[in-house]
């Protein structure tokens, strides 16, 4: 194997662990965003049971407030029922009374009903609030950890770039030129494989040519396989 090859491979092999590098730094990404999605969501979630819980008890307070309300009113008909003289408006009042109670009565049916509710539900609410902290916690945790290790990852990554760069800075050659347009055009790593038994490209494990394969034995220049593209080169035996 020729020295300028040696190079070519030892460039591929620099620009693996750059792309390996930066394909980290992409899963990594993606990582934080669904951890930040899911902790936008539960942040939304608790403070919509939060909410939930705070109007329950809002309703409790007012019914009971109205309670109180209808009793003093009750209170006061009956002492002005004990002082009516006239047939007609005590009866009125009687049943104006009766009216009442039941209203109370249905009242502080609803209050006990709420009141069992609020109870089961707020033992539920804090245990899920507990849990959603902790699940939270635990994502900040994992976020920050993400975060750091993007931030070296990405230190890395400024430097493998570096040294690719300076590495090929001096290279020319038309196997350099191939190398770098199938680079260029995104062509899938390794671009540059070896040509195996059975005459078969390592890239994609189809055969090529005699034609290809002579002139890629030869390596006066750029043989690509003819089904994947790649820069092909036949090794050396000892």
């Amino acid at each position: 194997m020729n020295l300028f090859l040696q190079q070519l491979l030892k460039l591929q092999s620099l620009d693996q662990m750059a792309l390996d590098s930066k394909k980290q730094i992409e899963n990594i990404h993606a990582e934080i965003e669904r951890i930040q999605g899911k902790t936008s969501q539960l942040e939304a979630y608790l403070t919509q049971k939060q909410q939930s819980m705070q109007q329950q008890e809002l309703q409790y307070h007012s019914n009971a407030s109205q309670l109180q309300s209808l009793e003093a009113t009750l209170t006061k008909q009956k002492t002005r029922q004990l002082s009516t003289k006239k047939m007609e408006e005590y009866q009125a009042l009687e049943n104006a009374n009766a009216d009442l109670k039941r209203k109370i009565e249905d009242l502080e049916n609803q209050i006990l009903t709420d009141l069992d509710y609020l109870e089961t539900e707020k033992k539920a609410y804090m245990q899920w609030v507990a849990t959603t902290q902790r699940d939270l916690k635990q994502l900040q945790l994992r976020e920050k950890q993400l975060l750091s290790a993007k931030q070296s990852l990405q230190t890395t990554y400024v430097q493998q770039c570096a040294h690719v760069s300076d590495f090929e800075i001096h290279l020319q050659d038309p196997f350099y030129e191939a190398y770098t347009i199938l680079r260029r055009c995104g062509k899938a790593f390794p671009i540059i494989v070896p040509i195996i038994k059975g005459n078969q490209c390592s890239g994609c494990h189809l055969s090529v040519s005699g034609d290809t394969v002579a002139k890629a034995t030869r390596n006066t220049q750029p043989q690509c396989c003819e089904n994947c593209g790649r820069l092909l080169f036949v090794e050396q035996k000892n």
